[in-house]
């Protein structure tokens, strides 16, 4: 079953900025659900190879939604060019998606 809802996956540098983040984007109804997992990013900024540990936000919202909880994740995020990509939930239990997508305003 098709579905419009996606997973929003961005990255930050510490627990705090996850906690801020996730208050932000709940509070404005932009996903309905958060998970955090903390990781090492490898990768190339300004011709150098590095290596952080960052906090990886797997969010759960709709497509409707997306462009305005990009505009948020901007606007609250620290990082100059941070990560934020979208991926299609092309199927799920119908009454998990049906939560979901009553859970996010467009």
């Amino acid at each position: 079953m098709k579905s419009n809802a996606i997973t929003v996956l961005t990255t930050v540098s510490n627990e705090q900025q996850a906690d801020d983040l996730i208050k932000v984007l709940l509070e404005s109804r932009l996903a309905a659900c958060i998970q955090t997992q903390n990781i090492g990013s490898h990768y190339v900024w300004e011709g150098k190879v590095c290596h952080d540990k960052e906090v990886l936000l797997i969010i759960k919202s709709t497509n409707e939604a997306y462009s305005r909880l990009e505009r948020t994740i901007i606007a609250n995020h620290e990082y100059e060019v941070p990560q934020i990509v979208a991926l299609p939930i092309e199927a799920g239990f119908r009454p998990y998606l049906n939560w979901l997508k009553q859970n996010v305003k467009p």
